[in-house]
């Protein structure tokens, strides 16, 4: 909302800092899953696959896009219709209804059919469903980052943007084509369509958005969930009929509240505050009363005239002196406030006139809340 002050006094909305943080934990399947049954690393965290980890799992530095792990999908098998694997992991936080989000990943195939690899966001666990995937229309079949899918078996970057639900708590990715993939690989030994996947992440394309505020807890009772096996295939058949849904809380919004205090609301050539800016911060921290802040920072910037050295002291003294001013008016406050002096690097306009030259001096204060 905009607060009128006078004409001295500018506040408005600053375009936000990035708070996007990755949605999926492990996306790179280097942390390893100690498994209930056999108390060996067997599976990687987060990350559960439908039949057993041991054959769906790979530790390769050589084969591997980063690291030395990566995950496999089965995407057909030449001695049994449509049989077919999926991995599949439990969302950090939620998603807001119609916000938009990109998911990446890396991929690679022997055989020609990545166009046939889908993802499917769902509020239930994917592991307790009954259909058949051929059956299932998923959210996203897999699209290449540039061009198109080349045939070979190297890595190949996906980029999709995903406009949400509001539903979403897990991700599955799965071959989801009708048709079914099957006879010979032309590969010796090896009777598995095989599809890897490495470096898997689901970021909010909203600057704003940052991670929920109990995403500890959540990733703690995400990497808990140890069964793989036959402890796994026993929760499949106890949740078969009635999957359980899983509300989890969605992304914080983060808002961004910028006051900009002039040259004119200081000594000349000081740091110290002028008594007229005191009605302007009482009525911006009245404002700020009572909200969830997440931090504060405070930057001083000065002209370019005089030397560097003392205009990066003046523009980080004004910024402290700022600093100050808001503790005195805030007493409860207890979130960091970071301040800096940019001295004359950031200008607003020209330093060629004396109006150009007033409006550069200035301090600027954004102030982060979470809706």
């Amino acid at each position: 909302m905009l607060m009128r002050f006078p004409v001295i006094a500018v506040l408005f909305f600053w375009p936000a800092h990035s708070f996007a943080q990755n949605l999926l934990l492990n996306g790179d399947f280097e942390e390893e899953n100690i498994c209930t049954e056999y108390k060996v690393n067997c599976a990687p965290e987060a990350w559960i696959c439908n039949s057993d980890g041991f054959s769906n799992y790979f530790k390769d530095r050589n084969r591997a896009h980063s690291g030395e792990h990566f995950m496999a999908i089965e995407a057909g098998f030449t001695r049994k219709p449509f049989q077919r694997t999926y991995i599949r992991s439990r969302l950090l936080c939620g998603l807001w209804k119609d916000h938009r989000y990109r998911l990446e990943f890396y991929v690679r195939s022997r055989h020609p059919i990545l166009d046939s690899i889908g993802v499917i966001f769902t509020p239930y666990d994917f592991l307790f469903g009954q259909k058949r995937l051929q059956n299932i229309t998923p959210s996203l079949f897999i699209k290449p980052a540039k061009g198109a899918f080349v045939k070979d078996s190297v890595w190949q970057k996906v980029s999709m943007d995903y406009t949400a639900r509001g539903d979403e708590s897990f991700i599955t990715i799965a071959n989801f084509s009708r048709k079914d993939i099957n006879g010979e690989t032309n590969i010796l030994m090896e009777k598995h369509f095989f599809v890897f996947l490495d470096d898997i992440s689901l970021m909010p394309l909203d600057p704003r958005e940052s991670l929920c505020p109990g995403w500890k807890t959540n990733k703690q009772n995400i990497y808990d969930q140890d069964e793989r096996h036959e402890f796994l295939r026993q929760k499949i058949r106890q949740y078969k009929n009635d999957p359980p849904i899983v509300v989890i809380p969605s992304t914080s919004l983060s808002v961004i509240d910028t006051l900009v205090l002039p040259d004119v609301l200081f000594a000349s050539g000081k740091a110290e505050l002028q008594k007229s800016s005191y009605r302007m911060l009482d009525s911006f921290c009245r404002k700020l009363s009572g909200k969830k802040i997440d931090s504060i920072v405070v930057e001083g910037h000065t002209d370019n005239t005089g030397n560097l050295q003392g205009n990066e002291k003046l523009s980080l003294d004004r910024a402290r002196a700022v600093e100050t001013a808001i503790r005195q008016r805030l007493s409860s406050l207890s979130s960091a406030i970071i301040t800096r002096g940019w001295a004359d690097r950031k200008p607003l306009t020209d330093n060629s006139t004396p109006a150009g030259r007033q409006q550069n001096r200035r301090v600027e204060m954004f102030v982060y809340t979470r809706e």
